[in-house]
């Protein structure tokens, strides 16, 4: 199988773009190496607090970007949003529930980048980043400006072996 992802490469920079924002590609271990050091120099706690914002805010920035570059409606967005993230190796994302009305979902991850690395050798959540990117997508479907709004759990992760995969349930605040 062939990336599905459009890459296009400015000839005189160099710079690569998918769907007109700017990307980089780098091994997978340099990623998660870099996670694993920022977690164990902040705390568990903090660095997931910091990186539910700013991955937040980073979904929202795409999401928006979407919008104007491809004209699609916000749920269609947020569902791009997502298959994007599987084009382009964080693992594999679905949906699995999404309720608008009643404001909540829930997504399933197989093949995390996080629990992939992180194998049968740690049984805690490994894949919490993803949270933010969670938090930050439904903020923008129900047009909240403040993605803190939107609460968002890895209930359960593949590392350790009890589950083939991670799962996500997410809710905003009525």
């Amino acid at each position: 199988m062939q990336p599905v992802v459009p890459i296009d490469v400015d000839e005189t920079t160099g710079i690569w773009r998918t769907d007109g924002l700017p990307m980089v590609y780098l091994p997978r271990h340099f990623l998660v190496n870099n996670h694993l050091a920022v977690e164990a120099a902040l705390g568990r706690e903090a660095y997931r607090a910091s990186l539910r914002r700013s991955t937040a805010k980073s979904a929202i920035e795409w999401c928006e970007a979407q919008v104007r570059g491809k004209g699609l409606d916000a749920q269609a967005t947020f569902r791009h949003y997502f298959q994007r993230l599987s084009q382009r190796g964080w693992g594999q994302f679905s949906i699995d529930t999404l309720d608008v009305a009643a404001r909540r979902g829930s997504i399933s991850l197989r093949n995390s980048i996080f629990a992939l690395e992180a194998g049968q050798a740690s049984d805690q959540r490994a894949c919490y980043m993803f949270e933010g990117f969670v938090t930050g997508a439904f903020s923008f479907l129900l047009g909240i400006a403040d993605a803190t709004a939107v609460e968002c759990e890895e209930t359960y992760c593949a590392c350790g072996g009890r589950h083939d995969h991670c799962r996500f349930d997410f809710a905003a605040r009525l």
